[in-house]
């Protein structure tokens, strides 16, 4: 009898274990039908557009990954035209320049090769083609020493007494000044630095 007691008694227990085991997995199953589907970052579709409906979290679609690279893009574009626009600033105002200087080169030279012209008239006239072919090579070593100083572009016109430098820089320390003051002094026959205007390029 004892025996059969304790048979029986497994038995129960036995059979208890399986219907709490039947009963966890059917719970399971149904809790796992009404879950929300786990939502894949990657997934578009599984991607809820309105953060309303997550209590005003942020979801994966209200961060536009793009808008960085966009922001960092439209940078770039902005620093390439201001660049371009420096650039054809600089070589519209070179070509402007020789333009000038060929007129004026040509004017002279039509003095000098004038019959008519007074011997006076014809030594000044030489005295100020030297001039002027003086100053357009001090203009030309003198663009060369800025640039090489670290100034991305220059721009020097050397009029008599007076030089005019353009740098293609919004700003300039007291040390870019003193340099560009330097050269300029060096390579134009020392002129008085009152005469020396540095202008930066807005």
């Amino acid at each position: 009898m004892k025996k059969m007691f304790i048979i029986r008694r497994k038995n129960i227990i036995v059979g208890l274990l399986v219907a709490l085991l039947i009963v966890t997995g059917y719970l399971n199953f149904i809790f796992n039908q009404g879950a929300t589907p786990a939502v894949n970052p990657k997934d578009p579709s599984m991607v809820s557009d309105k953060s309303s409906d997550q209590g005003g979290k942020i979801s994966v679609s209200d961060v536009d990954d793009s808008e960085e690279p966009k922001n960092q893009g439209k940078g770039l574009e902005a620093d390439e035209t201001s660049a371009s626009i420096a650039s054809t600033f600089f070589r519209d105002y070179r070509f402007e320049r020789e333009q000038e200087r060929n007129k004026e080169v040509g004017h002279i030279n039509s003095i000098v090769d004038n019959p008519n012209s007074d011997a006076d008239v014809i030594k000044e006239a030489q005295v100020q083609l030297l001039e002027l072919t003086t100053n357009m090579e001090a203009e030309l070593v003198i663009e060369n020493l800025i640039k090489a100083k670290g100034i991305k572009d220059a721009i020097v016109i050397i009029h008599k007494d007076n030089v005019n430098v353009i740098v293609d820089k919004t700003e300039l320390v007291p040390e870019e000044v003193a340099m560009i003051l330097d050269i300029v002094k060096r390579e134009s026959n020392n002129k008085d630095t009152n005469n020396i205007k540095i202008i930066p390029k807005l």
